[in-house]
């Protein structure tokens, strides 16, 4: 409470009223700046509407050509609701935050069916002691790469993934559907071999 009641002291020492109305305003502006800069700061999500035919006006513009042109890559198993895709592709080639102002195309990928295949045993938290299974799948996706600013669609593919062996490991939260859903992605191999063109201009 001591240091509380010394404050408002050292304040009216320190300036003038104007000085003090200076620096508040000054501070106020700062503010205003700060916030204007976050709300102009694209993330992932802003680039889901792209996957849904709505352009991204703030992305940058892709013309054909030699160099590369940044992707970024959004998965959705439903077709509406995008996030951003685990799989990997060469260095350069994605739109990364902070810099997605960079970003001239948009990955769109949508997983069209899935076929359960295999349940698999054996899975444990060595903490709680939880235990479950996963039912592997085998998956078709659609592949559709995008012109970010505008949403046009400049290349589409369709992609049959084989369930493959049961995964290594499995996250599982409790609550979470039993036995858990595991869909494998396209290998990176072929999702490189299909943007390449588009992303090099080669």
């Amino acid at each position: 409470m001591a240091l509380l009641a010394l404050a408002p002291f050292y304040a009216g020492c320190g300036a003038s009223d104007g000085e003090a109305s200076s620096t508040e305003t000054t501070a106020e502006s700062q503010s205003t700046d700060d916030t204007a800069a976050a709300t102009d700061e694209l993330f992932d999500n802003d680039f889901a509407q792209v996957c849904r035919d709505t352009g991204q006006p703030r992305a940058a513009e892709y013309v054909a050509g030699p160099g590369v042109h940044p992707i970024l890559v959004l998965a959705s198993e439903n077709g509406t609701d995008f996030m951003q895709y685990s799989g990997t592709l060469p260095e350069g080639w994605s739109a990364v935050w902070p810099d997605l102002e960079r970003t001239e195309l948009v990955g769109c990928i949508v997983q069209t069916s899935a076929t359960p295949v295999e349940v698999c045993e054996g899975y444990e938290d060595d903490d709680s002691g939880l235990t479950w299974t996963v039912q592997t799948h085998s998956v078709t996706y659609d592949y559709a790469v995008r012109n970010a600013r505008s949403g046009e669609v400049l290349a589409r593919s369709t992609f049959q993934v084989p369930a493959g062996a049961c995964p290594m490991f499995s996250m599982y939260s409790e609550g979470d559907p039993q036995p858990d859903p595991y869909y494998p992605n396209i290998s990176d191999g072929e999702a490189e071999v299909f943007v390449r063109p588009l992303v090099t201009g080669s």
